[in-house]
């Protein structure tokens, strides 16, 4: 069954991402008003060091999403790398049934051990970084934001099946609920002067509610569940060791892109925590959150089209992965840059007037701004090759982020460079190879160069908005 993106997938995607991003823009204000800047600089430690254990994923959610991808789009099996042959328009519910008992299992150990690690490592690591400030409140918050990674982690493939298997609005439609009750517990028990423990126990209800409905409209979606429970039999230890294998020859290579992810982005938190005040890392962390929330509005139509485009790579459709990936990136540069414009005109002038003593260096945002652009371009460009089921990048990926890392700390530490310091050092190497080398292998996938891309994609736009016209 070939995933087609429906305008209802697309208007509820990017919904789902307004949702998410105004959750930390509607409360950011009353984060800044009633957290103390220094209880609001750790907040974005715990919220580094979870990215920091969600990495104990080690890429098994993007490598399972193609892969329920590809059963949905009826493969007969599963390869390590590339795609097969499909059966025919029916999807693969016996493939389908393993593949889940599969992610069952994996994600059984994985949480687990992310769990034992935020309660040892992560908890020693707070009292370090918030000695004068670690007490009950803090004890408190943290224990309630390691349960809530945890159980993140553990049910949180139900997401990425939904939208594996294209049932793109139905999960923003969950994700929009969900974040319209930690906001309102967020801000609710924030009035009522809860603090940072507000803030942790919204997120974990959050969670909670995202997968619990989203492992509902899973096995309710064009009868999933009743199609699931027809195949006899459990799917046996053997078999789920060979999937892992095949799933694992990728999700490796996943993982080592999502570390270097990490160091590109949550790490320069932690570098600015160790070598910055509590409160400088939180000003510089409130801008990188602002921007990477214009980034990933901006990238709403990508993530739509994901499914679609993972389908089509199945199907081999060259036109239709070529139309996608051109109305995707072309949505994407025009977004940002608006997006951050908007920013500096409207958003800081707000956040100045909400606490006049905060300092937000424009200079400083614009850098932050450039670097996330250059930066999530080629992320979605890789992202795209990932869609055949191939991982090339892996390498170039890990050895920019540490070069990144190295490089932030000598600049921030030994040169005193501040937070202009995190910036350039993260940028840098990534100038070097990534920018340019993996939007030029997307072209040679799809027999194509960057202008005959984008003219694809405007006149598609173009025809697009002459049918409206005369409609």
């Amino acid at each position: 069954m070939q995933i087609k993106s429906s305008r209802s997938d697309i208007i509820w995607n990017y919904i789902g991402i307004i949702m998410s991003m105004a959750s930390n823009f509607l409360l950011l204000p009353f984060l800044i008003k009633f957290v103390d800047s220094e209880m609001l600089g750790l907040w974005y430690v715990y919220l580094s060091i979870g990215g920091i254990v969600i990495l104990f994923d080690f890429g098994f959610n993007p490598t399972l999403a193609r892969n329920v991808a590809y059963c949905w789009s009826g493969a007969k099996e599963l390869n390590a790398e590339g795609v097969g042959q499909t059966q025919g328009s029916e999807p693969n519910f016996d493939l389908l049934k393993r593949v889940i008992s599969t992610c069952k299992a994996i994600y059984l150990v994985i949480s687990a051990a992310a769990l034992l690690v935020l309660l040892s490592i992560g908890t020693a690591y707070i009292h370090h970084v918030s000695k004068d400030l670690f007490g009950e409140t803090v004890i408190a918050s943290w224990l309630i934001y390691a349960v809530a990674v945890f159980l993140n982690l553990y049910y949180g493939y139900f997401a990425t099946f939904l939208r594996g298997v294209g049932a793109v609005s139905i999960y923003n439609k969950i994700n929009v609920f969900a974040r319209l009750i930690q906001i309102i517990v967020s801000i609710g028990m924030l009035l009522l002067g809860y603090g940072i423990i507000a803030v942790s126990l919204a997120y974990l209800l959050y969670g909670f509610l995202l997968r619990a409905f989203s492992k509902r409209a899973f096995y309710r979606y064009k009868g999933i569940g009743e199609r699931l429970k027809s195949i006899p039999g459990k799917t046996s230890v053997d078999e789920i060791k060979r999937l892992f294998r095949i799933v694992w020859h990728n999700a490796w290579k996943d993982g080592l892109v999502a570390v270097a992810n990490y160091c590109a982005n949550q790490a320069s938190t932690l570098i600015a925590s160790m070598f910055l005040s509590l409160t400088e890392t939180g000003l510089y962390s409130i801008s990188v959150q602002l921007i990477t929330a214009i980034a990933t509005i901006s990238a709403g139509l990508y993530t739509a089209y994901q499914p679609a485009m993972q389908s089509a790579y199945a199907n081999h459709n060259r036109n239709e992965s070529t139309r996608l990936m051109s109305l995707a990136m072309i949505t994407y540069s025009f977004l940002f840059w608006a997006g951050t414009i908007a920013l500096i005109t409207v958003g800081i002038p707000i956040l100045k007037w909400v606490k006049p003593e905060n300092t937000y260096n424009i200079a400083v945002i614009l850098g932050i701004a450039v670097y996330n652009f250059f930066y999530k371009r080629q992320s979605y460009y890789a992202s795209f090759i990932s869609n055949t089921n191939h991982v090339p990048y892996a390498k170039a990926y890990v050895l920019s982020s540490i070069a990144g890392v190295v490089l932030s700390i000598i600049m921030v530490h030994f040169m005193k460079m501040g937070v202009w310091g995190l910036i350039i050092g993260q940028f840098l190497p990534q100038l070097v190879y990534n920018v340019w080398k993996w939007p030029r292998e997307v072209y040679k996938i799809l027999e194509t160069t960057w202008a005959k891309l984008v003219a694809v994609g405007m006149k598609f736009l173009k025809a697009k908005i002459g049918r409206r016209k005369t409609a």
